[in-house]
This record gives structure tokens, C-alpha cells and sequence, in this order.
């Protein structure tokens, strides 16, 4: 790994460059990102013996541009930042595949999901036999065998027949939804904001929950009639009382997999949120805008349970989204370069917010710039929770507390791809490859973070290098095991490409 080179530029009138040019683990003193200095330490402690409790808060859709961790102020996000101050936040962090299905069977695997056939994204209206394939062990079912009682609140989309289902997959409790969208209320819920995008035409908003859009709860799929209540609201809710119901027994760590929908479409959000935004004039920007700051604000829910709960020095946090901005309906940022990008391997694909704080073992360590995977939240945590046992065979992350404390000089390759488009990174060096439009394209990302100047040919050597790592790895790759369902071209800001779904 290395960390990104800043090129001092400005982007649409943000210090984006600026934000990221700070040296890691420093604090951020005096960087663009000072908001982001480390929280005070508390005083020195004994050390922790017990095992951690764990949160992996995954939140969906939600761009890299839109949290203010960074230093950017397009969205406030102080609960979302509570975890950064009293941790990490990585620059570079990426998720396996920029699209949820796939991206989420990454990060509960610990491994790419292309490696055992899960290329494609789970869809609503079809896709039968399609799931997480039991042989591959989930976090929840590694952490049952340590003890922990696991639970999983919110949007599950890893398959919806009863094999694949989370009570079946480690988890002793789940509240949610099987599908990969839901509402978050009825329409005619009062105090509910429902704002249709340009594309509400061909996809309308649910008027109504049914089949797998539907909140399930328990081994049975009991229907939860919660229509009236927010689903961000409920989230948070059930995530608190998993927690409080967990710390009364001391002798059991918990682990706790919050799955926000939010801020993933339909655009609905309660009118106390959206007032809050009156100087957004675009009312879609601002739905999305006001769902992100009810979403944080459940989060910090959660941390003041923590605190409350005296778990928050010994619970290992992890923030992410599970890919980038989903640019049709309109609402994402534009104007900065990883503001959008869901469905294609451009960065603001994959490129995504990330932070993790576990204050008994990692202090604060500001923003640190070594890239990093989704495919790493399995072995940190396991690495956590057993230090002194062997990682499971075939995981292909690392240590995410020994890069924030240790960035890596040596450059990491990171690779993705669902056929017939690849990606790979090595350094500021980003390589693309589309076999049916047949381009490739390399990029220097520090010095073009819009990705729009091909310069394969003034760096011949990384290109060939690149490539040939893509290839490799695209020869090893088994059969999907359901069907690629569309490509498609978009642009925008000024940069075409291609849509993987």
C-alpha cells in the first residue's frame, strides 16, 4: 500500500485534494480536515482481557462526498464522525463490488464473492437459487463459534429462500427485510416526506410492503406490521435493544450487524428531518440529504448506548457504506469525482466512507490514507476476538487495526471486477478493462481524480503489470452462478462508462 498522492488541486470549488493531503496516522492538526482531530485520550486504563463486542454498521448508497469526516461539509455527519475522532477514518476505503448484493457478501465472507460464483447482484423480481452459498461462512456463524450472540437489524439481500436466510446463516436474531430495497413507510404515514426522482416513472416508490420488501423478524418470518414508523427509526431501536438486552450478560460479547437501508431510494424521510434543510432547493438533494442526517443520528443513538451501557472502550465499531452514489435518481454529488458511481468500476464506485474505532486497543489515529477493503472487516474482527489462533484459510483481507497503526509502504493491488468490466489499484495507479467494449484505460489518480486522461501510454510497465494481475485473476474465477442481467453506458460529469447489473 501507499498512501495517495495529493495533486493540490480544487475540485468544483472543494479542497477535496487538500482534505487528503495529510500525513497518516498524525493527527490532522492544521489540515483541511482539522475537524477530524483526534478525540482527547481518557486516562491510561488496565488492560482489557475480555473479548470485544462487535458493530458493523453498513449503511447503503451512501457517496464518499457526504460525510463530513473528511473535512467536507456537503453533509453533516457528527455521530458518523464520533466514530473517526475516537478511531480511524480511511481515505481509501474501498468495498468488493459496486453494487449491494455482491458488496455485502464480501464483507460478511471476508473474501471476494467473484471467487465462489456471487458476480451478480440478487434481483428483486427473479434470480431463483440465488444467495450467499452456505459453504461459505458468515462473520455471525465464526463469531457463534467464539461464544457471541449475533444479531442482525435492517437489509439483508443475500438470498431469499430458507437455506440463505440469517437466522440460517449464524445470526440468532434478525429484524428486516430480505430484498435488496424497501419503503421506509407508508406514503399516507403522517409527517412522512415521500419525493419522487426522474426516474420514478419506470420504478414507482411501494405504496405498500409485500413479499420479501416486507419487515420479517425471528426464525419464522413473522411479519412485523411497522408500516407507520420510520424504518430508519426502527433500525436504531432494535439495534439499542439488542444491546441493552446483551450487557446484561457480561459473560457473552455480542455482535451486532446494522444494516441501514438508508440512504438507498425510495426518497422518504420524516418532515422533521427535511425542514431541517430549507436551503437545499432541489427537493431530491435534500430528501437524500435530510435521510443521511436521521441516519446519523441513529447512530449516535447507538454510540450514547454504548457509553451509557460503559461498552463503548472494549466494542470494536466499524462505519462503511456498501458501495457508492447510484447516480439516476439524481441526488448524488456530481460535481466531485467519487460522488457517484454505483453499478460501474470508476472510483466513486467502490471507493466508499470507512471508519472504525475500538478504543481499548487503537487510539485515535485521524485520517489515514493506506487503502483498504471491506474484504479486511473479517480478519480485523477475528483477529480481535482471537488473537492468538490462526486466521481461517482462504480470507483475502488484513488487519485493518495494524494498518492504521502501521500504513503499509508497500503498495497494495487491489482488484475487482464482475465480467465484463475489471478494475485494479496499485499506488495512484487505477487500470480498467472492459472485454465487450474492448478498452482499457489507466489512470493516475493523484493527478487525475476525475479518471478522464488515459496514460497507458506514457506508463507502459504499470499498465502491462496491471493488466496482466487482471487477467490472472479473471482466468481463476468460476462460472456465475446466475446470470449477468444487464450492461449499460452512462455518463456523467464528463466521463463515459460502463454499467455492470
Amino acid at each position: 500500500m501507499v498512501h495517495a498522492r495529493s495533486s493540490g488541486v480544487r475540485l468544483a470549488g472543494l479542497a477535496v485534494a487538500a482534505s487528503l493531503s495529510c500525513a497518516a496516522p498524525a493527527a490532522l492538526t492544521g489540515c483541511a480536515a482539522a475537524s477530524l482531530s483526534p478525540a482527547p485520550t481518557a486516562n491510561a486504563k488496565a488492560p482489557v482481557t475480555r473479548t470485544p463486542n462487535v458493530i458493523v454498521i453498513l449503511v447503503d448508497d451512501l457517496g464518499w462526498p457526504d460525510v463530513s469526516t473528511y473535512g467536507l461539509h456537503n453533509v453533516e455527519t457528527p455521530n458518523i464522525d464520533r466514530i473517526a475522532k475516537t478511531g480511524v477514518a480511511f481515505s481509501d476505503g474501498y468495498v468488493a463490488a459496486s453494487v449491494c448484493a455482491v458488496s455485502r457478501a464480501g464483507l460478511l465472507t471476508g473474501k471476494m464473492p467473484q471467487t465462489f460464483g456471487f458476480t451478480y447482484n440478487i434481483n428483486d423480481q427473479g434470480d431463483v437459487g440465488a444467495g450467499l452459498p452456505t459453504d461459505q461462512p458468515t462473520l455471525g456463524e465464526r463469531l457463534k463459534r467464539h461464544g457471541y450472540h449475533t444479531g442482525i437489524f435492517g437489509k439483508w439481500h443475500q438470498g431469499s429462500e430458507s437455506k440463505f436466510y440469517p437466522t440460517n446463516r449464524g445470526f440468532d436474531e434478525f429484524f428486516g427485510f430480505i430484498a435488496g430495497e424497501a419503503s421506509y413507510a407508508d406514503p399516507d404515514t403522517p409527517g412522512i416526506v415521500t419525493t419522487h426522482t426522474k426516474v420514478d416513472n419506470r420504478k414507482p416508490p411501494f405504496e405498500h410492503r409485500t413479499g420479501d420488501h416486507q419487515m420479517v423478524e425471528g426464525p419464522g418470518r413473522t411479519v412485523v406490521h411497522d408500516e407507520h414508523k420510520y424504518l430508519t427509526y426502527e433500525i436504531t431501536d432494535r439495534t439499542i435493544d439488542f444491546i441493552n438486552r446483551s450487557a446484561g450478560d457480561p459473560a457473552q460479547p455480542f455482535f451486532a450487524y446494522v444494516a441501514y437501508n438508508a440512504p438507498h431510494w425510495p426518497m422518504q424521510v420524516p418532515q422533521v428531518w427535511y425542514d431541517k434543510f430549507p436551503q437545499i432547493k432541489d427537493p431530491v438533494r435534500r430528501t437524500y440529504v435530510a435521510m443521511i442526517a436521521a441516519m446519523d443520528a441513529g447512530v449516535g443513538k447507538i454510540l450514547d448506548t454504548l457509553e451509557a451501557r460503559s461498552l463503548r472502550e472494549n466494542t470494536l465499531v466499524v462505519f462503511l457504506s456498501d458501495n457508492g452514489c447510484p447516480v439516476q435518481f439524481g441526488f448524488c454529488k456530481v460535481d466531485h469525482p467519487w460522488g457517484w458511481g454505483k453499478f460501474t468500476y470508476l472510483e466513486g464506485g467502490v471507493r466508499v466512507p470507512f471508519m472504525m474505532s475500538w478504543p481499548a486497543r487503537l487510539k485515535p489515529q485521524g485520517v489515514v490514507h493506506a487503502p483498504v477493503s471491506s474484504l479486511d472487516i473479517v480478519p480485523t474482527i477475528l483477529h480481535a476476538v482471537a488473537p492468538d489462533q490462526q486466521l481461517p484459510a482462504g480470507l483475502d483481507g488484513e488487519d485493518l487495526v495494524a494498518t492504521a497503526l502501521h500504513p503499509p509502504a508497500k503498495p497494495r493491488t487491489l482488484i475487482w471486477g464482475q465480467e465484463p468490466v475489471y478494475y485494479a489499484r496499485r499506488g495512484d495507479y487505477r487500470y480498467w478493462v472492459s472485454h465487450d467494449w474492448n478498452e482499457a484505460h489507466l489512470y493516475d489518480l493523484g493527478k487525475d481524480p476525475w479518471q478522464r486522461a488515459d496514460i497507458a501510454a506514457l506508463a507502459p510497465a504499470e499498465n502491462k503489470a496491471l493488466s496482466e494481475k487482471v487477467e490472472a485473476w479473471r482466468k481463476t474465477l468460476p462460472p456465475p452462478r446466475w446470470k449477468l442481467h444487464f450492461t449499460r453506458p452512462v455518463e456523467v460529469g464528463g466521463r463515459k462508462t460502463e454499467w455492470v447489473y
